[in-house]
């Protein structure tokens, strides 16, 4: 379908917006942040125990709440280990959940001999926003742990639906002009534990805001249950500049509740020379 015919028609929709989206001009007051700030890593730590040196990286510029992408470079006299088995525990260190367990990815190793796996970064109180990550090391015969605190920042990737569920961003990791795949994932702060949130009813609606209450939607598909309190849509972006995606969710046998990941950017797809 033509790009342009559909941008046409979604203007012609903009009144149909959910409640509460703001008139902010995203384009006027959110300008694009560097490439590297989405998709470079940065190192959180340096840890070593028993000669293993093991480096902690970070996706989106460092440790954020919410779904965080980890990397761990495992060394042993300045040359890398490819055959460990890498396990990850992490726990916040002060809030309400000081001391919970947080969900994770455990680390898989990729072909530049990285272990890459991801963490939760989850807080019911985003004041409090300390955490400990744990790696457990097992080569060579030998079991290592290093542990290393982390701070995370407070920003879009993470948003609270209701009191207590919390919505996360898990990809695109940079979202682009053209065909993207958005999934989120929700968890239930229960006071001791976070848990998915499986078998809701979820709605998605992506919005740019052009400034003189003008704005346009952009196609989607329906969404997809993925598990684990995953929820994935095929969604089209029509144009590049700053969105906002408003998630709305209803926990099997509960009202709707929404979650608003407000001023991320939509880039132009990078062009291979």
């Amino acid at each position: 379908m033509n790009r342009l015919f559909l941008f046409v028609a979604l203007v012609g929709l903009a009144g149909c917006v959910p409640d509460g989206l703001t008139d902010f001009d995203f384009q006027g007051l959110q300008p694009d942040p560097p490439a590297d700030e989405l998709t470079g890593e940065v190192v959180v730590g340096t840890a070593r125990d028993a000669g293993l040196t093991v480096e902690l990286t970070a996706m989106r510029g460092g440790p954020h709440l919410g779904y965080v992408r980890l990397g761990l470079a495992v060394t042993r006299g300045g040359t890398a280990v490819t055959d460990a088995t890498v396990s990850l525990s992490a726990t916040a260190d002060g809030g309400p959940a000081a001391g919970v367990a947080l969900p994770l990815e455990d680390p898989a190793r990729d072909a530049d001999g990285v272990y890459r796996g991801a963490a939760f970064l989850l807080a019911p109180d985003t004041t409090a926003r300390q955490f400990t990550l744990t790696a457990t090391i097992a080569s060579g015969g030998t079991t290592t742990e290093v542990a290393f605190p982390i701070e995370a920042r407070n920003d879009l990737w993470m948003q609270a639906a209701g009191a207590d569920v919390l919505v996360s961003w898990v990809d695109p990791l940079r979202p682009v002009v053209g065909e993207n795949r958005y999934v989120v994932a929700a968890h239930r702060w229960t006071g001791t534990a976070f848990e998915p949130v499986d078998g809701a009813t979820v709605r998605l609606y992506p919005y740019m805001d052009m400034g003189g209450g003008d704005g346009h939607s952009t196609p989607h598909g329906a969404p997809e249950a993925l598990g684990d309190g995953r929820y994935g849509w095929d969604v089209d972006f029509i144009m590049s500049g700053g969105w906002e995606m408003t998630v709305t969710l209803a926990p099997p046998g509960e009202a709707d509740r929404t979650a608003a990941f407000v001023g991320y950017t939509v880039y132009e797809p990078e062009v291979e020379a």
